[in-house]
């Protein structure tokens, strides 16, 4: 029986995996070893980059002898140019060694890679909940108490359509857009019934336990439906299937409304409790999600063993930053000055080296601070994927600092060589392999504008297309050598008539650079400077955004698929915001009264 037990186990594990699938095991059942001692086989097995803890729970009850499995089982018959997918076996083998007793002294270490949102160009963008998803507060004890019918919006307008298919966002079309507006508000207001059932009358979970399930969710290839929550909670649209007593293909309509929340709770004090919690007061939180999802952000865990150590936690994103701007732009310009000085090369040359350098700094700080290494970048990440605005004016400060310093080391590295160049030659060649301008006399400022303006609408739309999950993403590290490659191709088609900037601090800091080595106050007097890689980079960066979002995007992250009345309400709270800073309005400077 014993013998039987075990070949049962071999012919178990000899069964292709999903590596999707064992990462969301991996990262639900996560435990940090710091904090429990006892740690079941199954988690240690499972547990991320740790070759230690799976030696220790998955050697003992495994044979040495695997059967072995052909190609076509491993990939499940999935044979593609980009390879087999990853296995068990090929992560393992991947893994490096880790000596008994590191992962307790360095905790971090075993962190779950998604434990945090990293909006990076060296992997598909983080998902996270924004404002515009959520309903607020007065709104849902609006619909809580105007419960109504599945597909109530579209029974009205003479439609016959299947609230399950509704809710799943399966829309026929239709030449009439009221009926589809309908059908979407149906298909909304049955979506947020059923995450607010599971945040405000949860089965007794806790906010870091439903991190945990909303964290694996998210996961491609496990995506439960309504929060793997138990039957007794699901909503009366289910996925897939009838209500009880009703034939299959029948409408799930009546006169049972969407499930209420259970009478014993009190939606406001739940709501106020979510809502105005002083825990979303920690620095940590990104403030654009919404505070009923702010607190299902787990904590990371750091590891701090000196003082320096600490400063670098709270600051570790824009040193990142700070970093790799400064290899990638200080590679750059040793690339223009080695060409301009030789007079020989070809001009193709530095086109390559910009696409390697900012390749090279993605590998640097792209797991960290996401290597954006351009304000537009940032701005855009921020508006239209969620990127917490409270890290902006600290990856502004990285990104221009880095390009200032950048400018002043190229210039000393070269500074005899452009010495002698100038003893010959006019200093228009080493301010062009800093700066960018209207190379020709010929190139009108219009041109020089919209230059700028498609160069990067085309660099933003495919930083979004690669990170974009639900797209095409590139294989695991190559998003950072696809980057480099779209720099080396944009600059090849644009560097011509104005150097390509694409970016405002990759221009602006190198002048100050020049600026304080003693080049003369005449960069800014032409306008280009403001024109070409501030408003041309920013607007062209934003219109390459809509445009993606708009064309292809479907995530509800993005403005452009938020409904319209609750853009308004996030533009209106965002003034009141401003107004309350700059001590604007009557309310700030009216006297308190007790």
């Amino acid at each position: 029986m014993e013998d039987g037990d075990r070949g049962a186990r071999v012919r178990s594990d000899s069964q292709p995996q999903s590596p999707g699938r064992n990462r969301a095991a991996s990262d639900a059942d996560y435990i940090s070893p710091s904090r429990v001692s006892g740690i079941d086989e199954r988690q240690n097995s499972t547990r991320r980059r740790s070759s230690a803890a799976s030696r220790r729970s998955g050697a003992s009850s495994i044979p040495s002898l695997v059967p072995r499995t052909t190609l076509a089982q491993r990939t499940r018959g999935a044979f593609t140019l980009a390879g087999p997918d990853e296995t068990p076996q090929l992560r393992l083998a991947q893994e490096p060694f880790v000596q008994p007793g590191y992962a307790d002294l360095n905790p971090s270490y075993e962190q779950p890679s998604n434990a945090r949102p990293v909006w990076s160009l060296a992997k598909p963008l983080p998902r996270v909940v924004r404002p515009g998803m959520v309903p607020t507060k007065e709104e849902l004890l609006q619909s809580l108490a105007n419960a109504q019918r599945p597909a109530e919006n579209s029974q009205k307008l003479g439609l016959d359509v299947d609230a399950n298919d509704l809710e799943q966002g399966r829309i026929d079309k239709t030449t009439d857009p009221r009926k589809m507006a309908a059908q979407v508000e149906d298909a909304r207001l049955q979506r947020e019934n059923n995450f607010m059932n599971k945040i405000l009358a949860g089965d007794g979970q806790s906010a870091r336990q439903t991190s945990r399930m909303s964290r694996t969710s998210s996961v491609r290839g496990r995506r439960p439906s309504n929060w793997d929550r138990p039957q007794d909670q699901l909503s009366i649209v289910q996925e897939g299937g009838s209500q009880d007593g009703e034939e299959p293909g029948e409408q799930p309509l009546g006169d049972e409304h969407l499930e209420p929340i259970p009478e014993n709770i009190d939606l406001g004090q739940r709501l106020d409790d979510l809502l105005d919690s002083s825990e979303l007061e920690k620095a940590g939180y990104p403030e654009d999600l919404h505070p009923l999802v702010q607190e299902l952000v787990e904590d990371e865990v750091h590891n701090n063993h000196t003082t320096w150590s600490v400063i670098r936690t709270h600051h570790r994103e824009a040193l990142a930053e700070a970093l790799g701007a400064f290899v990638q732009l200080t590679m750059g310009f040793c690339a223009d000055l080695s060409v301009t000085i030789n007079n020989q090369g070809n001009p193709n040359t530095t086109e390559w080296a910009w696409g390697l350098a900012t390749m090279m700094a993605i590998y640097i700080s792209g797991g960290v601070s996401g290597a954006h290494f351009n304000p537009v970048v940032t701005i855009v990440l921020w508006f239209f994927r969620g990127f917490p605005k409270a890290k902006m004016p600290e990856y502004f400060a990285a990104q221009f600092l880095a390009a200032f310093c950048a400018g002043l080391a190229a210039y000393g590295i070269y500074y005899q060589s452009i010495t002698e160049y100038l003893v010959s030659n006019a200093d228009t060649g080493i301010i062009n392999s800093f700066v960018t301008n209207s190379r020709e006399a010929w190139v009108g400022s219009a041109t020089a504008f919209f230059n700028e303006f498609m160069g990067t609408a085309f660099l933003i739309v495919t930083v979004l297309a690669l990170g974009d999950d639900q797209n095409a993403p590139p294989g695991a590290g190559m998003n950072s050598l696809i980057v480099g490659l779209v720099v080396t191709c944009l600059s090849m088609c644009f560097s011509y008539q104005t150097g390509a900037a694409f970016n405002p601090s990759r221009d602006f800091g190198p002048r100050l650079a020049l600026l304080a080595v003693g080049y003369p106050s005449t960069m800014f007097t032409n306008p280009y400077w403001f024109y070409g890689p501030w408003v041309g980079a920013l607007s062209g960066g934003f219109m390459g955004a809509f445009l993606y979002d708009f064309f292809i995007f479907t995530g509800g992250e993005s403005p452009v698929n938020y409904p319209w009345e609750r853009t308004e309400r996030a533009m209106k709270k965002s003034g009141m915001k401003w107004k309350r800073r700059l001590h604007l309005g009557k309310d700030v400077s009216r006297p308190s009264v007790e």
